[in-house]
C-alpha cells in the first residue's frame, strides 16, 4: 500500500465511491507525467518513513542495551573500588611494618593476582586480602569487557544518529517534491487517485483495528483528517521509546514544515507548551473523546486557551517542537478515549485520510 495519501480537499465524511487503479489511469491519461513524478514522490516518502521509523526502533533498542551495560559497569566500577579499597589496606599495613618494597609492589603491581600468588608465603597475607586481590583481577577484566562493548555501541548509536539526520532531509525532499508535483494534476485525476488511495487505507485500517483495537467509525462522528497533503505515516503504535522505558502512544504523521493542522472534532482546545510534545494541543470533543496534537511549531492565529473549535478550523502548523528537534517534521497524533484510555489512532486516520 503506498502510504502517503495527496488529499485535495477536507474529507467528507460521506461514503466514499469505490475506485479502482483502471479508473484512475484513465482519469489521469492527461496528467500521466505529473501522476508518475507524484507516485515516485510518495514511494520516495514512503521509504523514507518507513526507514527512519526502522531506524528508530534500532536506536531505542542500542540505547536500551547501551543503558544496561552502562549500569553492569558501573556496578562493576563500584565493586573495584570495595574490593580495591581492601588490598590497598593491606599494601599499606605492609609498607608501615617495614615492608616497604612489598607494600609498594603491590600498590603498583599490574597484575595483583601474579604478585599475590608468587609472593602469598613471604607476606604473610591474609586469606581475606588474598580472595579479595583475586577477586579483584577478576572484575578488572570483566570492567575493562563492558567498557569496549561501551565504546562500540557508543559508536553505532552515533552511526544510527547520523543515519537518522540524513533521513529526516530525504523525507523533507520528498514531502517537498510530492507537494509541487500534486498542483500538476488535474482536477478529476486528483480527486480519483485521493479515493483511490482511500480505499487501500480503509482495508488497512480495518485489518490494523482488529489486531491492536482502534476506536470503530461511529466512536468519532464527523472526523476528519487533521492534515492537507502531502503526508505520509504508518501503524507505529506502541514502538518503543526511551530506550524501551516507554511505548509510542499514538501515530506519526509527516509533512512538510509548517503544515496547516485542523479540528477533528467540535469541542474546546487545551494548549500545552514545555516537555516531550513542546508546543501542543488537547482537543477535548464534545463526545467526550480527547485528541492530542504534539510537536507543533505553532499555534493558529489568536487561538487560545480553552477555546471554542469546529470540525476543520485551523488550531496549528506541523513542526519539530519538544523531543522532535532533529527529525522530519510531523504531527504525533493521539487519541484518548472517554475512558481515559489511549487507543491505536492508526485505524482512525486511516478510514478518513484520503
Amino acid at each position: 500500500m503506498v502510504a502517503l495519501v495527496l488529499g485535495l480537499i477536507a474529507w467528507d465524511p460521506s461514503p466514499a465511491i469505490s475506485v479502482d487503479r483502471q479508473a484512475v489511469d484513465q482519469a489521469c491519461a492527461a496528467s500521466k507525467r505529473a501522476l508518475s513524478v507524484v507516485e515516485d514522490g510518495a514511494a520516495r516518502l514512503d521509504e523514507a518513513v518507513r526507514r527512519y521509523v526502522e531506524i528508530n526502533i534500532q536506536l531505542e533498542e542500542q540505547s536500551l542495551e547501551t543503558f544496561g551495560l552502562r549500569a553492569e559497569a558501573d556496578e562493576k566500577a563500584e565493586a573495584v573500588s570495595g574490593l580495591r579499597a581492601v588490598v590497598n589496606e593491606q599494601a599499606i599495613g605492609l609498607y608501615m611494618s617495614g615492608s616497604a618494597t612489598q607494600g609498594s609492589s603491590l600498590l603498583a603491581s599490574e597484575s595483583i593476582t601474579d604478585f599475590l600468588t608468587g609472593r602469598q608465603m613471604l607476606t604473610g597475607l591474609s586469606e581475606r586480602t588474598f580472595d579479595a586481590a583475586v577477586e579483584l583481577e577478576s572484575q578488572i577484566q570483566d570492567l575493562l569487557t563492558l567498557n569496549e562493548a561501551l565504546q562500540a555501541h557508543n559508536e553505532e548509536l552515533d552511526d544510527l544518529r547520523d543515519e537518522l539526520e540524513q533521513l529526516a532531509l530525504e523525507t523533507n525532499q520528498a514531502l517537498q517534491a510530492a507537494q509541487m508535483a500534486y498542483f500538476d494534476l488535474d482536477t478529476e485525476c486528483a480527486r480519483l487517485y485521493n479515493e483511490y488511495q482511500a480505499e487501500l487505507r480503509r482495508i488497512e485500517a480495518e485489518r490494523v483495528s482488529n489486531a491492536t483495537g482502534g476506536l470503530p467509525l461511529e466512536a468519532t462522528p464527523g472526523f476528519v483528517c487533521p492534515v492537507n497533503q502531502p503526508f505520509s505515516f504508518i501503524n507505529d503504535w506502541g514502538f518503543p521509546r526511551d530506550g524501551g522505558r516507554r511505548s509510542h502512544k499514538g501515530t506519526d504523521v509527516f509533512t512538510p514544515y509548517g503544515q496547516e493542522q485542523y479540528a477533528v472534532a467540535n469541542g474546546t482546545v487545551q494548549l500545552l507548551s514545555g516537555g516531550l510534545g513542546g508546543t501542543a494541543i488537547w482537543l477535548v470533543s464534545d463526545y467526550g473523546v480527547r485528541f492530542y496534537y504534539a510537536h507543533m511549531s505553532g499555534y493558529a492565529p489568536g487561538l487560545t486557551n480553552g477555546q471554542a473549535i469546529a470540525i476543520g478550523d485551523l488550531v496549528g502548523y506541523t513542526g519539530q517542537s519538544g523531543n522532535a528537534r532533529g527529525t522530519p517534521p510531523h504531527l504525533h497524533f493521539g487519541i484518548r478515549a472517554s475512558t481515559g484510555d489511549w487507543v491505536n489512532p492508526y485505524p482512525t486516520l486511516a478510514r478518513t485520510c484520503g
